[in-house]
C-alpha cells in the first residue's frame, strides 16, 4: 500500500488550501482506493498561512481593532497557537498594514504605516505568547517597520528631539532613536520573521526600487524613500553598531526587519520551512511513497519559496517523487524539473479566468485522477 503526502497551497481566488488536497485525494482514490492518504494543506508565510497553521493546531483567530496603514481602522484578525513548549502568535502584516486593505487610488508608500501590525503584536503579548511568528508578504508600507517599533514604544526623533510622523519619507529626518520606553515583553519573546525573498534594505534591487512601484511609488518617490532608510539604518547601525543596509531580507515589506530588529533578536526563516516545521512534516516524509503539491499559478517564480518548491525540496532529498498540479502553468517550468518529476496543468482549453475559477474544483479533481491512472498503467507495463 502506497502511503501519499497530499501537501499544496490554496488555488487562490477558487480553492482553500485544505480543498485542494481534497480534490486531488478525491482523484487519486478513483484509481488507488488502497493507498493511505495524509492530507497537510501548505501555505507560505503569506496570505493563507493563518487558516492554515489554525486549523492543523487548533489555534483559535483573534481580532482586534487596529490602525490601517493609511489611517483609519481596520479589524486585524491574528493566531493565536498551541505548540508544544510554546504559546505562540501568527501574525500576517498584510491583515493591518496590507495593500489588499486600501484601493489603487489611495496608496502612498511616503506615509503608509506599519503600525497596526505593532499593535496587533501588542495584542499577542498582552495574551502571554512567548513565541511570535509574523509573515511579511503583502504589506503596503515602505517604513522599514518604523511603525511597529512605535507602536511597541519605539521613540524616532528629529534633530530637535521632536516625534516623527508615521511613514517611510519621515525617516530621512531621523537624528535618533530611543528605545527606553519600549515593551520590555519584547526581549523575552521567541521572533521568527518568515520572508520569501532575498532583497537587501536599500539600492538598487532594495525595498523602495523593487516593491515600492507595486505600492504607488514613483521613481521620485523610490528615490526619497531610499534615501529615508538608508539613513534609518545608518542611525540604527549607531545605536546597535550593526550595518543592515545590505543584509538579506531586509528589504521584504517595505523593509519590516530592520525596526522588527530593534525590539526583539529575529530570526528570518522561508515562510514555507516556518510552516513546514511548525507542522513537523518531515515525520511524515520518512516513509512516504509519494509526495503531490501544487499552488494556482507555477512557473520559475514557484522558485523563489513558494510551497511546491519548499515540500519538493525536503521530499527530493529523501528520494520520494514528486507531482505538482498548478491551476496554469507559466512559460518557464524547465527549472522546476531538476527537483520535481512532473508537473502538470489542470486547465484543460483557452478559458476566460471567471470560467477557469468557477471550474477549480472539477478540472483538478479530473487532473488528479488521470495522473493517477497514468501511474497505474505505468506500473503495470513495469510488471511485464
Amino acid at each position: 500500500m502506497m502511503k501519499i503526502i497530499i501537501a499544496p497551497d490554496s488555488f487562490k481566488e477558487s480553492l482553500s488550501a485544505m480543498a485542494v488536497a481534497t480534490c486531488i485525494e478525491k482523484g487519486f482514490s478513483e484509481i488507488f482506493p488502497d493507498s493511505e492518504y495524509v492530507k497537510i494543506p501548505l501555505a507560505d508565510g503569506g496570505e493563507g498561512t493563518v487558516d492554515v497553521l489554525v486549523d492543523a493546531l487548533n489555534g483559535t483567530r483573534q481580532q482586534q481593532t487596529v490602525r490601517g496603514p493609511i489611517g483609519g481602522d481596520v479589524d486585524a484578525v491574528w493566531a493565536l497557537l498551541q505548540e508544544e513548549g510554546a504559546k505562540t502568535a501568527l501574525i500576517e502584516i498584510a491583515a493591518a498594514s496590507g495593500l489588499d486593505l486600501i484601493t489603487s487610488d489611495q496608496r502612498d508608500p511616503l506615509t503608509a504605516t506599519s503600525f497596526g501590525t505593532g499593535q496587533s503584536i501588542l495584542h499577542a503579548l498582552d495574551a502571554g505568547v512567548n513565541k511570535i511568528l509574523i509573515g511579511l508578504g503583502g504589506s503596503a508600507t515602505n517604513d522599514a517597520g518604523a511603525g511597529i517599533l512605535q507602536a511597541l514604544g519605539g521613540r524616532l526623533l528629529d534633530v530637535d528631539g521632536n516625534e516623527l510622523a508615521l511613514g517611510g519619507v519621515a525617516l530621512a529626518d531621523l537624528a535618533e532613536i530611543d528605545l527606553s520606553g519600549l515593551d520590555k515583553r519584547c526581549k523575552g519573546v521567541e521572533f521568527i520573521v518568515a520572508c520569501d525573498v532575498s532583497n537587501p534594505l536599500i539600492g538598487d534591487n532594495g525595498a523602495s526600487a523593487i516593491f515600492g512601484p507595486q505600492k504607488g511609488a514613483t521613481p521620485d518617490m523610490v528615490e526619497l524613500l531610499d534615501g529615508a532608510l538608508a539613513n534609518f539604518a545608518e542611525i540604527v547601525e549607531k545605536t546597535t553598531g550593526i550595518n543592515h543596509k545590505q543584509s538579506v531580507g531586509f528589504g521584504a515589506a517595505g523593509g519590516a526587519p530592520l525596526g522588527l530588529s530593534l525590539a526583539f533578536d529575529i530570526q528570518i526563516k522561508p515562510g514555507i520551512d516556518m510552516v513546514l516545521d511548525i507542522l513537523k512534516v518531515d515525520d511524515q516524509l520518512d516513509d512516504a511513497d509519494l509526495v503531490i503539491s501544487g499552488e494556482g499559478m507555477m512557473d520559475n517564480q514557484t522558485l523563489n519559496g513558494k510551497t511546491p518548491f519548499g515540500i519538493a525540496k525536503r521530499a527530493h532529498a529523501r528520494n520520494i517523487p514528486v507531482i505538482s498540479i498548478a491551476g496554469s502553468l507559466g512559460t518557464e517550468v524547465d527549472a522546476l524539473y531538476h527537483i520535481m518529476n512532473s508537473i502538470f496543468g489542470t486547465v484543460r482549453s483557452p478559458q476566460a479566468l471567471p470560467q477557469v475559477l468557477n471550474e477549480a474544483e472539477v478540472n483538478l479533481t479530473r487532473t488528479a485522477r488521470n495522473i493517477a491512472a497514468t501511474l497505474l498503467i505505468g506500473t503495470k507495463m513495469n510488471q511485464g
